[in-house]
């Protein structure tokens, strides 16, 4: 059974973790965290027990309220996707940008940390970082040809992740970065089919339910490997979905 942390809880793939989470028998408990209130999405499955839905508000990414670090304490694992999107970030300075994507990522690391190390916890928690593909992990490694910065930045905020997964081994952490190519909605539409036919040849594409499934599957019963690119995460969620549909 399996308490999951979800960061960025409103965003696209974030709201489609939760519709598969409130579904998910090993899932017990969704905390959602927010600026504002997250309710149950639109479009849940009928039969889903929505009452998993544990709404946190974080009014602060920097620093959590108490009773907040208190309810993260008996998490078993994270999915971050808090992030300003590289087509969002056009007139951002660039250290707000940094501030939302890696300031906070690292306040959750830490903040999350606090919590378990207050309650004594020190089974195995899953820190799960949505990151982009062909993001470099060196400071002279390549890039595309747009949003370098950015790309660098995310690159190195999954160092960041595994770094401090290492160094609190001993209390169970273990990271991982997931590197989705462009996600699509199902069904797709046209438009975006035109534009994941594109995509397909430059990073890869992928369908919103499959990246769901797929990291769902990977913080509840361990990373397959790290990173998890794009082809990967396509083959997992499949997986999982193929046999969640024979399922009885």
């Amino acid at each position: 059974m399996v308490k999951l942390i979800i960061g960025g809880a409103t965003g696209f793939v974030a709201t489609e973790i939760i519709k598969q989470s409130l579904s998910n028998p090993k899932i017990t408990t969704i905390y959602a965290l927010g600026r504002k209130p997250i309710t149950v999405p639109s479009g849940t499955a009928p039969g889903a027990d929505t009452s998993k839905l544990k709404s946190l508000v974080v009014k602060d990414f920097e620093k959590y309220p108490e009773d907040v670090k208190a309810q993260l304490a008996d998490a078993d694992g994270a999915i971050w996707a808090l992030a300003v999107l590289p087509q969002n970030t056009r007139g951002m300075p660039f250290e707000e940008v940094k501030k939302i994507n890696q300031t906070y990522t690292l306040k959750a690391l830490e903040q999350i940390q606090e919590a378990r190390a207050a309650k004594g916890q020190t089974g195995t928690f899953r820190f799960l970082y949505i990151s982009g593909p062909d993001t470099p992990r060196t400071p002279d490694g390549p890039t595309p040809p747009v949003f370098k910065e950015y790309i660098r930045l995310k690159g190195r905020i999954e160092v960041d992740c595994l770094e401090f997964a290492e160094k609190h081994k001993a209390s169970g952490w273990e990271a991982a970065a997931a590197k989705p190519g462009l996600v699509l909605p199902n069904p797709p539409g046209l438009l975006m089919t035109v534009v994941g036919a594109v995509a397909g040849l430059i990073a890869g594409k992928i369908g919103i339910r499959e990246v769901a499934a797929a990291m769902v599957d990977q913080v509840s019963n361990g990373f397959e490997k790290e990173p998890l690119e794009n082809a990967d995460l396509a083959r997992i969620g499949k997986k999982v979905l193929d046999a969640q549909q024979a399922a009885p």
